[in-house]
């Protein structure tokens, strides 16, 4: 079915979906969930009328967050190895409640069964969609574009496919993603509009960084985000980290997070013996984060695979250099930039070599990286530009 234009000047009715899989994360905690609600919130300050819809697995989600008006769906449709294979009827049903011309679905998410059905069952009833992926493609092939996840190449290109070409557009958060979506589906159209870090429109403008030296423990490296090991390469980080130690980097490690991996992480630095220079922490949100990373010289990003991290985004506003694998979607940026180091490849070997180039960076060249890190975030990273951006893209 051809799928309607969403009509121009009144207000949109856009619907943010995203999936919620009950693995003990908090939604506040999940960077997905959370530029959602950074759209949503954006968007209904433009006088849309936009909200969050989570399609929940397992536990429920308790909404802490209640700027962004939230619905909960409670997913009800057969299971395979925690993955909904299709939403039931009902559950569409409720996901559709109140459709009207205007309305818009900005699905969130790939690598899900689900999904390409219920954009199927969208398209038959005309009701435009958008897609944003965030980086759950990216480890399917490797910086120089060879395919790495076989099995998983062939599941996107047979069945996911429609998702992307079926879209008004593809929203790509790097032209690295951008690259990836190519491949699989050569027909979407594909926008390429990064995620943000700070809002003009809600918040005062982020302040300069207050100017500092280096810290007293320099090189400190820090983290923050989930402790999800394999998709963000926590491995990588502690085993990389343990490398660069052991050959005579001087510096230490403090990660923040979230997730019950956090005793495993604790585990893996007790076996490499380097317990004593890594520090493992819990959440920390908000100004308590702030000042954590602020203690920090750099922030590394080791992901298999990612859109493009808030929290990265948030710790270059703050002045910190970054430090990012091609699974990113920060590489290029950074590299262009000068904002921080990339990190060759996915490998524990590469982390190392990275973190030794950061701490033979002398004091002035690290400051040039810090003011590069925070220019760059502001110049690209508003929230209120880029909600401008997908709507215009909404209405293509």
């Amino acid at each position: 079915m051809f799928l309607r234009q969403v009509s121009g000047p009144r207000p949109l009715d856009i619907r943010h979906v995203a999936v919620f899989d009950g693995t003990g994360h908090p939604s506040e905690a999940n960077g997905v969930h959370n530029v959602a609600r950074a759209l949503t919130r954006e968007q209904r300050a433009a006088g849309d009328q936009a909200r969050l819809v989570l399609l929940a697995r397992g536990n429920t989600p308790s909404i802490a967050d209640r700027s962004c008006p939230t619905q909960v769906i409670r997913l009800k449709g057969p299971d395979l190895r925690g993955h909904t294979l299709r939403m039931s009827s009902g559950n569409v049903e409720e996901l559709l409640v109140g459709v009207r011309d205007n309305t818009f679905f900005h699905i969130h998410g790939g690598r899900e069964p689900m999904l390409p059905g219920l954009a199927w069952r969208l398209r038959r009833r005309g009701i435009p969609y958008a897609l944003t992926v965030h980086g759950r493609f990216s480890h399917v092939y490797d910086p120089d574009g060879r395919t790495v996840k076989r099995n998983t190449a062939l599941y996107l290109r047979l069945f996911e496919r429609s998702l992307l070409e079926g879209a008004r557009f593809v929203q790509a958060l790097s032209d690295e993603e951008a690259v990836i979506f190519r491949r699989i589906a050569p027909r979407a159209r594909i926008e390429i509009i990064g995620n943000g870090a700070y809002s003009s429109s809600h918040d005062a403008t982020p302040p300069r960084p207050m100017p500092r030296g280096v810290s007293a423990d320099y090189p400190h490296f820090g983290y923050c985000g989930r402790y999800a090991i394999e998709h963000k390469g926590l491995d990588l980080l502690l085993e990389g980290f343990s490398s660069y130690c052991k050959n005579g980097g001087t510096g230490r490690l403090t990660m923040i997070g979230s997730g019950s991996a956090r005793t495993d992480l604790v585990q893996m630095a007790e076996r490499m013996g380097i317990a004593q220079r890594v520090q493992i922490l819990g959440p920390s949100f908000g100004a308590e984060r702030d000042a954590l990373l602020r203690e920090c010289d750099y922030f590394v990003v080791a992901s298999r695979f990612e859109g493009v991290p808030l929290a990265a985004l948030e710790a270059a506003l703050l002045g910190l250099p970054l430090i990012v694998t091609a699974g990113s979607g920060l590489r290029t940026l950074v590299t262009a930039e000068k904002a921080g180091l990339p990190i060759g490849d996915h490998s524990a070997c590469a982390v190392a070599a990275a973190l030794h180039n950061a701490e033979k960076l002398s004091p002035d060249e690290w400051q040039a990286s810090a003011s590069a890190a925070h220019a760059a975030a502001m110049l690209r990273c508003d929230w209120a530009g880029i909600a401008s951006q997908l709507r215009a893209a909404y209405l293509g």
